[in-house]
């Protein structure tokens, strides 16, 4: 069987460092073939806070994933406009590739949460099925609790996403902390790669004097 791609999508609102990291060493765990970041138009889970306007945000990831190996930006969602489905943009995905190419959807733990209010979440799973990132429990017993206590997913459900989990330290590094804080005047360099950091300052992004 060929190597999977690895799909991963998001607001990057800002690209954090976390962004930049993460993807590549779950790629070179599950020696996946490539990294596909996927920038969404909107989210459809934040549809009251839209995001900053694609243009910016697609700069800031390419500078965020300069010099990365195996990595490619798709445009797929800021082309297609409106709300981003990720049922959507695997659909595509899958029709374009070799049908032994595997697809895998990274995501994070808290996103693993709330998986049931996806759209067509079953047949994201079929079409790629779920590597899920710590950003909130560190240990597999944490997320299964944490799962257990949504009271949305069955036991073997539980099982399911626990196999899914990739055993990596968490990077407590969140876009919206970093929104907030550019918004205070205090210090986020150490939360970027140094291109982003200086992107966001030229063009006074976040900032209530911007």
């Amino acid at each position: 069987m060929s190597k999977p791609v690895l799909i991963f999508g998001g607001s990057f609102d800002p690209p954090t460092i976390a962004h930049r990291v993460q993807p590549s060493r779950v790629a070179e765990m599950i020696d996946a073939d490539r990294v596909i970041y996927v920038p969404a138009a909107i989210s459809p889970h934040k549809l009251d806070v839209p995001p900053l306007d694609p243009a910016h945000r697609l700069a800031m990831l390419e500078l965020a994933i300069d010099g990365l190996c195996d990595v490619e930006i798709s445009t797929i969602e800021l082309d297609r406009k409106g709300p981003s489905y990720m049922i959507d943009t695997l659909r595509s995905f899958r029709g374009r590739m070799d049908d032994d190419r595997p697809l895998r959807l990274l995501i994070g733990d808290d996103q693993a949460m709330a998986f049931h209010r996806w759209k067509d979440w079953r047949e994201i799973i079929e079409l790629a099925e779920p590597i899920i990132m710590p950003r909130l429990h560190a240990d597999p017993a944490s997320m299964a609790a944490a799962l257990s206590a949504e009271g949305q997913w069955s036991d073997e459900e539980i099982r399911r996403w626990i196999e899914w989990r990739i055993d990596l330290p968490i990077m407590d590094v969140e876009a919206t902390i970093i929104r907030e804080r550019i918004a205070r005047d205090e210090p986020v360099d150490d939360l970027l790669a140094s291109d982003v950091f200086d992107y966001i300052g030229s063009n006074r992004l976040y900032s209530k004097t911007g």
